[in-house]
């Protein structure tokens, strides 16, 4: 496993923990707190964007694939913490319509570079 596949891993654990935090604030993570999660999050994220600045073919493959699962794994996790009888504190839900925007958006972007990478 390499540095690039651990940055990643860290990334989704530390999203994962801040979307619990959101959806369950007084149950989970109470001698953590939210500020020092999002500090983690920059912090991994400003690595990972270093390391990852060469981009040849594979990488943006392999980067393509993985905001794509990025994207299924959050509405996925999102829907599973409401199930689990959570409620967001700042909105994030499936019924909320900026949510399914900012996807579109994200969709057609990644469309638009799949055309790049394949043309």
């Amino acid at each position: 496993m390499n540095l690039i596949t651990l940055l990643r891993i860290g990334i989704f654990l530390l999203f994962s923990g801040l979307m619990i935090f959101d959806y369950f604030p007084n149950i989970v993570f109470n001698g953590i707190s939210k500020t020092t999660m999002i500090i983690g999050i920059i912090i991994v994220v400003i690595i990972y964007i270093a390391i990852n600045r060469k981009t040849d073919e594979d990488n943006k493959k392999s980067s393509f694939i993985g905001e794509a699962a990025f994207i299924l794994y959050s509405l996925i996790l999102i829907g599973v913490l409401t199930l689990m009888g959570g409620e967001s504190t700042v909105g994030i839900s499936l019924n909320n319509p900026i949510l399914w925007f900012v996807l579109l958006l994200s969709l057609v972007d990644m469309a638009l570079r799949h055309r790049k990478i394949n043309a």
